[in-house]
Formats: C-alpha cells, sequence, structure tokens
C-alpha cells in the first residue's frame, strides 16, 4: 500500500509493479519529491498490441487513470488527515494510433491545488479537472483525456 508518509521514489518503484502497469508497458519515469509532477511512459509491445497492431487504446487509459488522484492525494493530505481520492470520470479522445511509445507529463495547477484544498476545508470535499495528452516522443499528440478527480475528507 501507498501511505501518505512514502516518498516519491518509492511510490515510482511500487506503481512500476503494479501488475496491471507491469503487463501493459507502463511505465512511470518519474515523481517529483513535492508530487505536484510525474512522467509516465506507455511502450508498444506484444502485450499491449490490438489487432490493428498498435497500443490497445485501453493501455493508454490506464496509464491516463490513476496519476492525477495520486498527486491531488500526496500534495494535499495533512498529517493525521485522511483524505479519500479517486478518478470520478474520464474521457477519452483518440486522435492517432499509437503505433510507438507514448509519454503522459503530469503537472498540477497550483490554483487547483489552493481551490480544492480551500474546498476541502469548508465542504469536506472537492472535485478537480484536468486534461492530460499522450505524446509521441516529437510531441505529436495521440490521443486527449479529460478527467475529474474526486477527493473527500473521511472521519
Amino acid at each position: 500500500m501507498i501511505g501518505p508518509g512514502v516518498r516519491a521514489s518509492r511510490v515510482k518503484w511500487l506503481l512500476n509493479l503494479y501488475p496491471p502497469f507491469l503487463f501493459q508497458g507502463i511505465k512511470v519515469q518519474s515523481i517529483s519529491d513535492d508530487f505536484h509532477t510525474a512522467k509516465v511512459l506507455v511502450k508498444k509491445s506484444i502485450l499491449t498490441r490490438n489487432v490493428m497492431g498498435t497500443t490497445f487504446g485501453g493501455a493508454l487509459m490506464s496509464a491516463a487513470d490513476p496519476f492525477y488522484p495520486i498527486l491531488y492525494w500526496r500534495s494535499l493530505v495533512r498529517k493525521g488527515e485522511h483524505l479519500s481520492v479517486w478518478l470520478k470520470s474520464l474521457d477519452s479522445a483518440f486522435l492517432l494510433p499509437a503505433t510507438d511509445a507514448v509519454t503522459f507529463e503530469f503537472r498540477l495547477d497550483p490554483d487547483k491545488l489552493q481551490q480544492a484544498r480551500r474546498d476541502l476545508d469548508e465542504t469536506g470535499r472537492a472535485d478537480i479537472s484536468d486534461e492530460i495528452s499522450a505524446c509521441f516522443a516529437d510531441g505529436q499528440q495521440v490521443a486527449h483525456f479529460k478527467m475529474i478527480s474526486a477527493l473527500r475528507l473521511l472521519g
């Protein structure tokens, strides 16, 4: 389990061993020490190929799914506070076939973090909208995702 005191390097290591990531060619390349950024690679491999020979869209969605919630959770939880965080919704648009490896670069917006903290302090809950693209090494977009992370204070 990834508890609130676990360092970013350990979270990265644990996620890279997580079977759904391991078997879908998803590799966490970096997570910043402050949990405000993460870089994730989805490799094209025999395990991720669809019938057309490109990377299965489900692998891209799996790579997009947990990172904003994890980054928000680790950035917003306070000592002694219990925070439940999950991906509430994910809308996807596949723009090109993923014929090669793609990268996601997750970045938390400081203004959204501040607003989420205010919402948590006032109501015990926050919903945060973000967008992320999966891109080839040259920056060309392969897929685009719109997502909402739900945060709830517990107890």
